[in-house]
């Protein structure tokens, strides 16, 4: 008869031990406690920022126009950016219809700062966000050549179709779960792909950051 083994934890919240058991082949019994993100959020080392103006969606690869950028401030072998998802909102309606569908390129040499200007906000609310090692740039700031090359971008999520003219409210979404990691020195863009220019958006980056040792 196989008997459950019995593992002491501590309380995070109140201090006090709690067990935790397993099976006789060592297989922990858990059940999620939690969402998905809400440690990370918690901990306050999430973020995302928008763009505040919109920019024109390109209607072919670019290589250094990109609607909002983050170059990771940190010192070399500091923290890294992860991403977390990237996301476009169409504010303003436009007279044309068009598919449009969120790219993006992450650069693989250190590059100098973007210089970014917009407000990082944090995910979990305990504002502002001191102590981010990202720095967030518009469209109207280009990529360096070195990052935007055309072979770099990257399709992420779907596409949605404009049905109707001159109606705003579209919005795009393209969970990333970390797939994408933007070292220090490095930079990240974001840019919508579209069938015409006319439709303009917001582009936004979702991320939160981590001390990692990259291979």
């Amino acid at each position: 008869m196989s008997m459950p083994y019995l593992k002491k934890l501590t309380s995070r919240i109140t201090g006090l031990e709690i067990s935790a058991q397993a099976t006789a082949a060592g297989e922990a019994l858990v059940t999620a406690g939690m969402a998905p993100y809400e440690e990370t959020t918690r901990g306050g080392s999430g973020f995302h920022c928008t763009a505040t103006t919109p920019t024109a969606a390109v209607v072919a690869l670019p290589t250094t126009a990109a609607g909002i950028s983050i170059w990771n401030a940190d010192a070399d072998d500091g923290k890294s950016i992860i991403i977390d998802a990237i996301y476009a909102i169409n504010a303003v309606g436009h007279a044309v219809l068009g598919q449009s569908g969120l790219i993006c390129v992450v650069g693989q040499t250190d590059v100098a700062s973007n210089s970014g200007t917009l407000v990082v906000r944090k995910n979990n609310g305990n504002g502002p966000a001191k102590g981010s090692i990202a720095l967030v740039a518009p469209g109207s700031t280009a990529l360096d050549a070195v990052t935007g090359v055309a072979i770099g971008w990257i399709p992420m999520g779907n596409s949605v179709n404009l049905s109707v003219v001159s109606l705003p409210g579209l919005t795009l979404w393209a969970p990333v779960n970390g797939r994408i990691i933007v070292p220090p020195a490095r930079l990240f863009g974001v840019n919508v792909i579209s069938a015409n220019v006319e439709n303009t958006w917001n582009c936004g980056i979702m991320w939160h950051e981590k001390q990692l040792t990259l291979g």
